[in-house]
C-alpha cells in the first residue's frame, strides 16, 4: 500500500545536473533608440538591471512609433526575448512587434507580434515561422501607455531546442502541488475506460477510490506496471471521487454520462467563434491566415465542423447563439448570401469557412478540398442557407478542382506538386503538418457522393482518383516510418480518416489490401502504446519528436486528433482484442490532454477557469503570435515534449507553447468520431406504433429531461421526424413512440457517413 519512498533523483537516475543558465546576449550588444526622455537613455534597457531607476523611456507624445534597436558583434541564431516594461506594475507596452534585420529590410517575427498587453514582464519566444539569424534586432513599439514607451530591460536569448529561459519571477516548474497520481482531472465517461498512471509506485501496489473528502472505500484494485484501471467502477450520482495510492491522493474527478462531451462541446464552438479571422475576438489582419487566424492552408476547419454537425446534430442545434452576420469588408468575404439569423452557430461557422474560400478565390488544393465537406452536408444545411450558397460553392469547386496553379504563395507550403485534385499526390510533408499522405481521398469521395446526388454525368472521375490515391497509400506509405503519421504533429487524422472512409463507403469497391493496411496500422499503434501512459510513442526509441527545430516537438493537435484516427479505423480491425485495446488507447489520449501525462497538466492554460473539474492548466500561454489566439476561449497551448517522458516533470515548461487552430480542429474531429462510436438505435414496429430508443451524447444537463429528434424513413421514400425524450434526468437513453400510417424502413440519427441507423425488418404484409 505504500508508495516508493524515493526522491525524484533516485527514481529518474542519479546525477541529474542543472544546465547553466544561457547568456543574455543583450549585455554584449550596442543599442540605440528612436527618442529619449530626459536621462532615461537607451543603454539602461540592456544594462542587466530590471529596475524603475534604470530604464529607457521614449520622448513624450511623439505621435509616431517608437523603437529600440540592438546590434550584435556578429550574426546569431536567436530564440526569443524577455521584455520588462512600464513603471512598477503598470504602464506596460500595449502593442509591439519584434523585428530582425535581413540584410536590406526589417522583418517582423510572426510569433512576436503582441497587442492588448498589460503585463510588465513578458517571455516572447520566436517560433519556426522564420529562422531569426541576424546581427540586429528591433523592438518596434506600435502603441505606448501613458504618453511614452518604457523599457526596464530587454534580454535576448540564443536559439535552443529546449526553448528560451523562463522569466526570473516565474513559479518553479517542478510542481509539488500536483499529486503523483496522473489522470483525467475533469472526469470520465460512464461505460468507457478509466485509467491512471502512478509512476512512483510498484506493480502490485494497492489502490482504492473514495468520494472526495470521505474515508469509505468504494473500489479497490492493484497497479499493473505503474498504471491502474478502474473501468468497471460505475457509480450513480454526481459525487467527486479520488484515487489513493499509499499517501498520495489524486485530484478529484467525476464520472458521468458523456462527461467529456459535456465539458467540451460548448468550448469547441466558442473557440471556432473567437478565432475567426477579421470578425473574431481579434479584428486585426494576421499574415498567412484566411478564414481563421493562423490557419494557413491546413487548418482543416470545414473538415471538422461538418463532421460535428453530422455526428451529433441535436447537441449543437440547441446551443445558445453568439454569431451575427457582419457586412463584408475589403472583399474578404461576401460571395455567399447571408444565412438565416436563427441558424445555429455551427452552421454559421460552416457558412463562414466556405464564404472566405470562395470570396478570396483560394486555390490551394487543401483549401479547395474543404468545399467538398460543405457540398456534402447541403441536405442538412439548406434549411438555414440560401440555394445561392450551394450553387456558388459548387461552381467554384468544380471550376478549380483540376487547376494546377495557385495565384498566391502559402506559408509553410511544403509540396512541389500541382494543385489538380484529380491527380494522385505522391509527396509527403514534414512534421509541420502540411501535405499529409492521401489528403485528397476523403474530399474526392465526398465530391463523388455530391455528383451522384446531383446526377452529374462525370461523377466517376472523383471515385477513380480516390481509389488510385488509396492504392498509392497502400503501396507507398510505410507505417513504421514516423514521418508517415506526421511525426506526432497535427495532420495524421487526414490520412487515416480518408482510408477509413474508403473502407466505410465502398467495402466492395475499395482497393485490395486496404483492410490489411488498416489492421497493420492498428497493430503498430498498439505496440507503440505499451507503456505506463498508454501513450502512442513516436517510435521504439523515442517518445515524441525532438530536434533542432520547434516543428519537431510534440504538439497538442496530434495527441487530441489521434482518437479520431483510432475510432475511425476500429470498425475495420479484425481482432476483438485489438479493438478493445485501441479503445483504451483512444481514451488514454483524451486523458493525456486532460492531465494524464508527465507534467500532470491540462493542455490549456485557461483550463482551470474554463473547464469543469480541471485543477492544473498548462504552464504558460503565448502572448501574441500569428493568430493572436491567447484570448480565444478553449484554446490549447501546450503538451509534454520528449524531455518530459517517460517521467520527468522536473524539466517543467520546456519547448513551445502557443494555441493553433489545427490543435482545436483535430480535437473537433475526435469528438465527432467519438459521438458516432457512442451512438446506437433500437426500434420495433408492431403494425401501428413505432417504438424507438436512442443512445447518443445528448444528456449534458444531469438535472434536465432533454430531447432529440430522429428521422423515420418510410418504405415509400418519405421521411418523418420523431421526438425522443430522455428516460430520466440522468439517462444515456432517449425513447419515444409514434403512431404511423405506412411501413417504416429504418430509424436514423445523424447524417451521411456519421449516421447511426437501425433497419427494421420488413413485415409479412409488405413481403406478400
Amino acid at each position: 500500500m505504500m508508495l516508493l519512498g524515493l526522491a525524484y533523483g533516485w527514481f529518474l537516475g542519479a546525477g541529474l545536473v542543472s544546465a547553466a543558465r544561457p547568456e543574455n546576449l543583450a549585455l554584449s550588444a550596442t543599442v540605440r533608440a528612436s527618442s529619449v526622455h530626459q536621462d532615461n537613455v537607451a543603454a539602461h534597457a540592456i544594462d542587466g538591471k530590471t529596475a524603475d531607476d534604470s530604464r529607457w523611456v521614449s520622448a513624450l507624445d511623439t505621435g509616431s512609433a517608437e523603437w529600440l534597436e540592438l546590434t550584435f558583434e556578429q550574426p546569431v541564431h536567436l530564440g526569443g526575448i524577455h521584455l520588462y516594461s512600464g513603471y512598477q506594475n503598470r504602464d506596460a507596452i500595449p502593442a509591439f512587434a519584434v523585428q530582425y534585420w535581413e540584410g536590406s529590410e526589417w522583418v517582423s517575427i510572426p510569433s512576436a507580434a503582441v497587442s492588448g498587453n498589460t503585463s510588465t514582464a513578458l517571455r516572447v519566444p520566436f517560433d519556426a515561422a522564420v529562422e531569426v539569424t541576424t546581427d540586429k534586432l528591433r523592438l518596434y513599439i506600435e502603441e505606448v501607455s501613458n504618453h511614452a514607451a518604457r523599457v526596464k530591460e530587454i534580454k535576448v536569448w540564443a536559439y535552443s531546442a529546449t526553448g528560451i529561459p523562463q522569466l526570473e519571477n516565474a513559479p518553479p516548474s517542478c510542481d509539488a502541488d500536483i499529486p503523483k497520481i496522473y489522470l483525467n482531472q475533469s472526469g470520465f465517461n460512464r461505460g468507457q475506460p478509466k485509467r491512471f498512471t502512478a509512476p512512483l509506485a510498484e506493480k502490485g501496489t494497492l489502490f482504492w477510490i473514495t468520494e472526495s473528502g470521505q474515508d469509505a472505500v468504494l473500489y479497490e484494485g492493484t497497479l499493473q506496471d505503474r498504471w491502474g484501471d478502474f473501468s468497471d467502477f460505475e457509480p450513480a450520482g454526481n459525487a467527486e471521487y479520488v484515487v489513493h495510492v499509499g499517501s498520495e491522493v489524486s485530484v478529484p474527478f467525476r464520472i458521468g454520462n458523456w462527461w467529456l462531451e459535456r465539458v467540451s462541446y460548448q468550448g469547441m464552438i466558442d473557440f471556432m467563434v473567437d478565432s475567426r479571422h477579421y470578425v473574431g475576438n481579434h479584428r486585426g489582419v494576421c499574415i498567412g491566415s484566411f478564414g481563421w487566424r493562423d490557419d494557413h492552408h491546413f487548418g482543416y476547419e470545414l473538415n471538422s465542423l461538418v463532421p460535428m454537425l453530422l455526428s451529433n446534430p441535436d447537441a449543437y442545434l440547441r446551443m445558445p447563439k453568439q454569431v451575427t452576420y457582419e457586412a463584408p469588408k475589403d472583399n474578404r468575404w461576401g460571395a455567399l448570401l447571408p444565412y438565416d439569423p436563427e441558424a445555429p452557430d455551427l452552421v454559421k461557422l460552416i457558412h463562414w469557412g466556405a464564404d472566405v474560400i470562395v470570396t478570396q478565390q483560394l486555390k490551394h488544393m487543401m483549401l479547395k478540398e474543404q468545399l467538398a465537406y460543405f457540398l456534402y452536408a447541403w441536405p442538412v444545411l439548406e434549411q438555414w442557407l440560401p440555394q445561392q450558397n450551394y450553387d456558388v460553392v459548387k461552381a467554384y469547386a468544380l471550376s478549380t478542382w483540376t487547376d494546377e496553379d495557385i495565384t498566391r504563395t502559402y506559408r509553410y507550403d511544403e509540396t512541389q506538386e500541382n494543385h489538380n485534385l484529380l491527380e494522385v499526390k505522391e509527396q509527403i510533408g514534414t512534421t509541420k503538418g502540411a501535405n499529409p499522405p492521401g489528403h485528397s481521398i476523403l474530399p474526392n469521395l465526398l465530391m463523388y457522393a455530391v455528383a451522384l446526388r446531383d446526377g452529374d454525368a462525370d461523377a466517376e472521375r472523383f471515385f477513380d482518383v480516390a481509389y488510385a490515391q488509396t492504392q498509392w497509400v497502400i503501396d507507398a506509405v510505410d507505417w513504421h516510418d514516423p514521418l508517415t503519421t506526421k511525426g506526432q504533429r497535427m495532420s495524421e487524422h487526414v490520412t487515416m480518416l480518408g482510408l477509413a472512409a474508403m473502407a466505410q463507403f465502398y467495402p466492395e469497391r475499395a482497393p485490395r489490401g486496404l483492410r490489411a493496411k488498416l489492421n497493420q496500422w492498428a497493430r503498430i499503434m498498439i505496440e507503440r502504446s505499451n507503456n505506463m501512459w498508454d501513450f502512442r510513442r513516436l517510435s521504439d526509441t523515442q517518445w515524441t519528436p525532438t530536434g533542432e527545430l520547434h516543428t519537431h516537438w510534440n504538439e497538442p493537435g496530434n495527441v487530441m486528433g489521434f482518437p479520431a484516427c483510432v475510432l475511425a479505423v476500429m470498425p475495420f480491425v479484425d481482432s476483438p482484442t485489438e479493438r478493445a485495446r485501441l479503445n483504451e488507447i483512444a481514451w488514454a489520449h483524451f486523458d493525456n490532454a486532460f492531465g494524464r501525462n508527465p507534467a500532470g497538466r491540462h493542455f490549456s492554460y485557461d483550463a482551470p477557469r474554463e473547464i469543469e473539474g480541471v485543477e492544473h492548466g498548462w504552464y504558460s500561454y503565448h502572448e501574441g503570435g500569428i493568430g493572436q489566439l491567447a484570448e480565444a476561449r478553449f484554446v490549447f497551448d501546450g503538451s509534454p515534449k520528449n524531455q518530459h517522458y517517460p517521467y520527468h516533470p522536473e524539466v517543467g515548461d520546456v519547448g513551445w507553447s502557443e494555441g493553433w487552430v489545427t490543435f482545436n480542429t483535430a480535437y473537433n474531429l475526435s469528438l465527432s468520431y467519438l459521438a458516432l462510436s457512442e451512438s446506437s438505435i433500437e426500434a420495433s414496429y408492431d403494425g401501428q406504433v413505432l417504438t424507438v430508443r436512442l443512445q447518443a451524447p445528448i444528456n449534458f444537463d444531469y438535472d434536465l429531461i432533454e430531447r432529440a429528434q430522429v428521422r423515420v424513413l418510410m418504405r415509400d421514400g418519405s421521411e418523418q421526424i420523431m421526438t425522443v425524450i430522455e428516460e430520466s434526468v440522468d439517462s444515456p437513453f432517449l425513447s419515444g413512440k409514434l403512431a404511423l400510417k405506412g411501413e417504416p424502413h429504418s430509424v436514423a440519427y445523424g447524417y451521411g457517413y456519421f449516421e447511426t441507423r437501425f433497419i427494421l425488418p420488413q413485415s409479412a404484409a409488405v413481403i406478400d
